[in-house]
């Protein structure tokens, strides 16, 4: 009877059986690791689609309130600015996680530096308004695996948010001190819900390691009286360590 070791197929049998084992190994490490809890933090920024028109108005109620008639006045709004945040979630299967986590989306910037005149002096009063939007996100996210280590994914959630609004100025008169005082300052917040989605593709490293490229969309974000509403994108840049 011939022996296993004298079959000429036998060799070729073995490196066979012996490929398969090692791949069948490396596809249980790859499926372990894809599935857990992780966590991260991105940053990058953040810009919202919102109109100048009422921070002019409420800057105009200002000057108004203060007796001051503008000769010259420089005005700057900016609706971009950093955004951060951290999240935590868990990968249920290589197709599906969720995700939760607390975002600043940034602030819009208006101001405006103006000289003129109060009643009986001439002076200068400087306005700022600043509409900021935070909030904790809870999220579903779907993931389309392209290879091992890259996948691109899609999200879709909540943003529990906090607007907040705050009105400084400063005034000053040649001779008298302005109707309005020399300073002040003051904030009003609202909390609204909002519908929350992002795309996005990501590259595993080290095995644990996930680098994230994501575009994030709040829709019409915010709220009339916390500097109006309007949709909130940021481009992020991300990292997430899988336990």
């Amino acid at each position: 009877m011939q022996s296993l070791a004298s079959d000429p197929g036998w060799g070729m049998n073995k490196k066979i059986i012996v490929l398969l084992a090692v791949c069948s190994a490396a596809a249980q490490t790859a499926a372990a690791n894809e599935v857990g809890f992780y966590i991260g933090g991105y940053v990058g920024q953040a810009t919202k689609e919102v109109s100048r028109v009422p921070y002019d108005e409420l800057n105009a109620v200002i000057q108004e309130v203060a007796s001051f008639t503008p000769l010259e006045e420089r005005i700057s709004f900016d609706d971009t600015d950093t955004a951060f945040g951290i999240s935590m979630g868990y990968r249920l299967n290589r197709f599906l996680a969720l995700e939760a986590g607390y975002a600043k989306l940034g602030t819009v910037t208006y101001k405006s530096r103006a000289t003129g005149d109060y009643p009986f002096d001439s002076g200068f009063l400087n306005t700022t308004v600043e509409s900021q939007t935070s909030g904790f996100t809870a999220t579903v996210l779907g993931v389309w695996p392209l290879t091992r280590d890259w996948e691109l994914f899609a999200r879709a959630g909540m943003l529990f948010a906090t607007n907040r609004l705050r009105l400084s100025f400063s005034a000053e008169g040649e001779d008298f001190i302005p109707p309005i005082g020399n300073s002040g300052a003051g904030s009003l917040s609202k909390s609204t819900t909002d519908t929350y989605a992002g795309v996005g593709v990501s590259r595993r490293i080290l095995e644990i390691y996930e680098l994230r490229v994501e575009y994030h969309r709040v829709f019409d974000g915010g709220e009339e009286v916390t500097g109006g509403k309007g949709d909130l994108d940021a481009a992020l840049l991300g990292l997430t360590v899988t336990f």
